[in-house]
């Protein structure tokens, strides 16, 4: 029996419309009570307890385990502390009244075994070794002959066997009695049983299931006396029981011995022993369970009675020794991670559900033993923070306490006294910290990759402390100028770049970055600076005068808060693309009539190097005035080559002056700190550009990286194979591999093109087989976030934060030679929050990514939070829709128009699955609009909302082809989830122009990373699936690839949802059973400025009736009314469960029969 208060805990935290937890300010330490309603505790291990009695006659207290603890006739004080853990040493210890006691016997042994069950979904594990044959384990008659319903697993011959009496037998493996230990583990799940062998699947069997009979006990290392005789000639080393089926990463784990034992599930069977459990709550350590009871309950009286866990810290001790030492120690790993989304009375934090100290109230306990649990083990949303020590922890606890709650948040503030300190509960004694060790400077995956010799990304290079006084290349290309291994990060020296302008926003020596921002060090609500020594800076105002006008006015967008933003008009400036060539690169772009190529280079002199540019200036009328630096700037420059070109000053700026000329104009600007004299002394003729845009060695040495694929289990619905991706140490840049889009090669459909949200672009070549070869291929580096791709006309197209962008192979050797600006009219600002999303063609060739809005802050620009449509020649961005806080990604329906989903967030209470219309606008009322009516009829409602334990974080959609060998599948919509590494299939419907439906979870496990990009592949048409973990998300592998198959075995997948008065009608893929057990619930949201809603209005619908009619189901639900949330939880007779949850807008009358 497991305790109730896990019970409790486990229905608030499963149930999908619960309430949010009750703030809670009150330390009880961890304190559950036990004797309220029964004279004996729940099954509990590794516990500290209290009793407060008074008792008419001297009694006992007895554990299950065989102890016992003498209490005295009266009132009196009893503390036990237990500790039986999995891996460690037994030890029990007893206070009376303040003295050590005597440990008694209870005489009775402890339970050694239970009942276990075969006859619902279990999972069994065994370690043995034989040379002979014979019983493993067994579930039947106590004696006698074997009796229908028996169970065991056996060794026979040389292989395994699991048999069911008077059904049939599977069996599997060899050579299992050689003598070595094996390790089997027998799976049942919805009556389908799987039998594993030393990390293989060697039998399984749909629909093997006979009831357990009542008098049946469970067996280990013999059966009947007829059957399943006792194993001969070896022995059952170790065996567990879980009523349930674990998950296939665990049975993968303990099968493989990837899993230590101590590292196994809680079991609720264990050989030669009672059940196992985790402590009290399910989350401490696992133990061999017992339980207290007393020897006559009639003559005590419970005054007060608890139990708590043993922790894996002395906390009295660590609270206790905290000094100034500590509150530095806090405050500096405060400032250096936590402020960023929990903020100080300062600084806003970037996270609005993330507790502010130093004014918000806290729902997990303000007390430091409170604190330290929710960074121990999570809270919410708040993950578990392995990374610190158990002292970093109450270091960071004691600043928080310290220096933000007690000034600023006084009423939260917990004191601590020598009585509380005496109830917290103790270290469990066997438990040694693994501390683990400080990473080494430079040691951080973003430090230790090489990107190329350079890097689009948005660079602030002065040191402007507010927005206004920032100087910002939102589209900054850096370029490493010095020669070189390891990228631009081991540069000596570097140019950056300005798209929108095309000025040379700085010239700096030294040290590259500073590495903030959410893609490097995860930070919110920061952006990247320069970190080395300018050489120059020009300010954020146009580098060029405008040929046509001979002004600088700024056309550029005015953004909210009166910076500029986004590029320049085309007439004027056209940043047109980059050739990298070896670890030179070269910029081209256009002013006026005049198209430049542009070479930066660097030469090495002393202390004070000279930094170069050469351009080569097409023909053209246009005469040239470009801005340089401002007079009385460091730098010294000297112009070497063309007459056409002079050097001269105006209007407070040094200016490089380029006359019209009809033919090419061939110039090398030289500056440097150093004299003007050594400038002039050093600098060479110029050297032609354009001789490096033909395409030059390979930059990555045609390296290729080799991996094997994992396949799935063929028994499922959906097998679900990983293609596994060479990650950071595994490739020889060190690139981390989080996945931002991919697609496939028409015309070599073996192939896939895959992007890295780190810039990179792979080939990664075997994708349509077997995976037992999948040759990966780096191609291209250095681009700015890329989360989406698209290959047109056999050109791949990558969505970046700054541009589409087109690559090009020159030279045939596959690698891109040319990264050409398809389009960037991208209105870019340095907030972290606004990706470039998606990326999709339409048949008339128009292109559509979306663009998020700036998290908890109001709009500055157009393009934030919305749906963005490019033109097929580029020329050309209109915004499709409006009022989106984060879409990630784009489905393209059959008909032309769009589905994107949302982020719960500010003006967004839930998650939401959006049929876009033109023109539409979203709900973000802080998005860049002229809507003002806040109201809910103001903006267009999703197709669902969707409740954040269902989904955390949906992303992409995508339809099923019509012609694809998914079954009744086909032509269906799914989902992938960014949050929940799942994929979905919505069913649903469209009335008056309204869609309305919802969501189901595929039947597989989650996967290891969250997928948000997802495509058909054109000739086998499996699903394919790509995704990563970079900002809020459950599943954390960096980034992956996956194949999702669909097998002949049933789904019991919804593919459609129709609601009708009175009626709820759902078709399934698949002959439903004739019986099942059906529940309704729903609940409403409020959309409000705040951040999220909670859920209102919860009801339980009274499901009056069902019908089963082939692949239909319908429910009769007589108080069914249109609602924003509903959940539609079938269990079927045959095992399988199925939850959809989705929103009702509209119920027509009609209700046309069941086909």
């Amino acid at each position: 029996m497991k305790p109730q208060f896990i019970l409790c805990q486990a229905l608030v935290c499963l149930s999908l419309a619960a309430q949010e937890d009750p703030v809670s300010t009150t330390a009880n330490q961890g304190r559950f009570p036990i004797f309220e309603d029964s004279s004996a505790s729940p099954e509990i291990s590794n516990f500290k307890a209290r009793l407060y009695y008074e008792a008419k006659a001297d009694s006992k207290l007895l554990l299950s385990s065989g102890h016992a603890v003498f209490l005295p006739k009266g009132k009196h004080e009893v503390s036990l502390t237990y500790e039986n853990p999995l891996a460690g040493n037994f030890s029990i210890e007893a206070i009376l009244d303040g003295r050590k006691t005597k440990i008694l016997s209870s005489g009775s042994q402890p339970e050694k075994s239970i009942k276990p069950r075969l006859d619902v979904d279990f999972t069994i594990w065994a370690k043995f070794k034989t040379t002979g044959q014979g019983t493993i384990f067994a579930n039947c008659a106590p004696s006698g002959p074997w009796t229908a319903g028996g169970k065991a697993l056996l060794v026979r011959g040389s292989k395994l066997v699991y048999d069911i009496g008077w059904l049939g037998a599977i069996d599997g493996g060899r050579s299992v009695n050689d003598g070595r230990e094996k390790i089997a583990v027998v799976r049942s799940k919805s009556k389908k049983v799987e039998l594993f062998i030393d990390e293989k699947v060697v039998a399984s069997q749909r629909n093997f299931f006979k009831p357990d009979p009542p008098i049946h006990v469970f067996k280990i290392g013999k059966g009947a006396d007829d059957f399943a005789t006792p194993l001969s000639n070896g022995a059952v080393l170790d065996l567990k029981y879980w009523k349930s089926a674990l998950p296939d990463k665990v049975v993968s784990g303990i099968v493989s011995g990837d899993l230590l034992d101590e590292q196994f599930p809680a079991s609720d069977y264990s050989m030669g022993s009672a059940s196992s459990v985790n402590g009290i709550t399910g989350k401490g350590f696992a133990g061999t369970a017992t339980t207290l009871e007393f020897s006559d309950p009639k003559a005590v009286k419970v005054l007060e009675a608890w139990v708590q866990e043993l922790g894996t810290a002395d906390h009295a001790e660590e609270i206790s020794g905290l000094d100034h030492f500590a509150l530095e120690r806090g405050k500096k790993l405060y400032e250096g991670l936590c402020i960023t989304c929990h903020g100080t009375p300062e600084k806003e934090g970037s996270l609005p559900t993330a507790l502010k100290f130093h004014s918000g109230e806290f729902k997990n306990g303000s007390d430091p033993w409170s604190m330290f649990q929710t960074l121990d083990k999570g809270y919410g949303q708040m993950i578990p923070q392995p990374q610190y020590s158990i002292k970093d922890k109450y270091a960071l606890i004691h600043y928080i306490r310290e220096g933000l709650v007690k000034e600023h948040n006084p009423k939260q503030y917990f004191e601590v006294t020598k009585e509380y300190l005496a109830l917290l509960p103790p270290k469990l004694s066997s438990f040694k910290e693994k501390v683990i060790a400080l990473a080494e400077a430079g040691s951080k995956p973003y430090q230790k990759m090489d990107f190329g010799s350079a890097l689009f990304w948005t660079y602030q290079v002065n040191k402007g402390g507010s927005p206004s006084s920032w100087n910002i290349a939102q589209k900054g290309i850096a370029v490493r100028l010095d020669p070189g291994s390891g990228g631009i990060s081991r540069g000596k020296a570097w140019l950056v770049y300005d798209e929108d302008t095309m000025r040379v926003a700085a010239a700096y020596e030294g040290e590259f970055v500073d590495w903030r921002g959410i893609a490097f060090d995860g930070s919110h609500g920061t952006h990247t600076s320069i970190k080395g020594d300018p050489v120059l800076l020009s300010p954020d105002q146009p580098a060029w005068r405008n040929p046509k006008t001979k002004d600088w006015e700024d056309l550029r967008i005015t953004g909210r808060d009166g910076r500029r933003f986004g590029p320049l008009p085309r007439s004027w400036v056209q940043y047109l693309g980059l050739f990298p060539n070896g670890d030179r690169n070269v910029i081209h772009y256009r002013v006026g009539d005049r198209e430049i190529h542009e070479l930066p280079g660097r030469i090495e002199y002393g202390k004070a190097s000279i930094l170069t540019r050469t351009l080569r200036v097409g023909p053209g009328k246009d005469d040239l005035l470009c801005r340089l630096s401002p007079t009385g700037g460091k730098a010294n420059f000297h112009l070497q080559g063309a007459d056409s070109a002079t050097l001269l000053e105006e209007d407070g700026f040094t200016c490089l002056q380029i006359k019209s000329s009809g033919k090419e104009t061939l110039l090398t600007l030289g500056f440097s700190l150093a004299d003007q004299a050594i400038v002039a002394s050093l600098l060479p003729d110029p050297v032609d550009p354009l001789v490096l845009t033909k395409g030059g060695p390979p930059r990555f040495g045609k390296q290729e990286v080799v991996t094997k694929g994992k396949k799935g289990k063929e028994e499922d619905p959906f097998a679900v194979d990983e293609l596994t991706v060479p990650n950071k140490e595994q490739n020889p840049w060190n690139s981390w591999m989080r996945l931002g889009g991919f697609d496939f090669f028409p015309k070599n459909p073996d192939r896939a093109a895959v992007c890295t949200w780190m810039g990179d672009v792979w080939l990664v070549d075997g994708i349509s087989g077997d995976l037992d070869k999948l040759t990966w291929r780096r191609i291209c580096s250095g681009l700015f976030q890329p989360l989406g791709l698209k290959i047109i006309d056999g050109v791949i197209h990558v969505a970046c934060r700054d541009q589409i962008a087109r690559l090009h192979d020159l030279n045939g050797d596959l690698e891109t030679d040319w990264i050409e600006c398809f389009n960037n009219d991208h209105q870019v600002t340095e907030h972290f929050h606004e990706f470039a999303m998606g990326l999709q063609v339409d048949g008339a060739g128009n292109l559509y990514y979306a663009k998020s809005a700036r998290h908890a802050k109001n709009a500055l620009v157009p393009h934030h939070g919305t749906l963005l449509r490019v033109s097929p020649d580029g020329e050309r961005t209109d915004i499709v829709a409006t009022g989106f806080r984060a879409a990630n990604g784009v489905c393209l329906n059959p008909d032309g128009t769009w589905i994107v989903t949302d982020q719960e967030g500010h003006w967004n209470p839930k998650n939401r699955i959006n049929y876009v219309k033109e023109g539409g606008f979203y709900g973000n009322m802080m998005g860049y609009h002229d809507v003002t009516d806040s109201s809910d009829s103001a903006m267009e409602q999703p197709l669902a909302w969707i409740t954040n334990a269902f989904d955390r974080s949906p992303a992409e959609l995508l339809w099923v082809p019509e012609n694809g060998n998914w079954g009744q599948l086909n032509g269906t919509l799914l989902n992938l989830s960014y949050g929940y590494g799942m994929a979905y299939v919505v069913p649903h419907e469209v009335l008056d122009g309204q869609a309305q439906g919802g969501l189901c979870a595929f039947p597989i496990d989650r996967l290891p990373s969250g997928i948000h990009r997802g495509r058909f592949h054109p000739v086998t048409h499996a699903l394919f699936t790509a995704g990563m973990f970079a900002w809020a998300g459950s599943q954390r592998g960096d980034g992956g690839l996956y194949r999702i198959r669909r097998t002949e075995n049933p789904a019991y997948m919804p593919t459609q949802l129709e609601a009708r008065k009175r009626t709820l009608r759902i078709r399934f893929s698949d002959k439903l059973p004739a019986r099942g057990t059906f529940r309704v619930t729903t609940w409403n949201l409020k959309r409000t400025k705040g951040y999220g809603s909670r859920h209102y209005d919860l009801k339980n619908l009274k499901v009056a009736g069902y019908a089963v009619r082939n692949d239909w189901l319908e429910l009769e639900v007589p108080d069914l009314a249109p609602t924003w949330c509903m959940e539609i939880n079938c269990e079927f007779e045959n095992g399988v469960k199925r939850v959809i949850h989705n929103s009702i807008h509209h119920i027509p009358e009609g209700i046309p029969p069941l086909p």
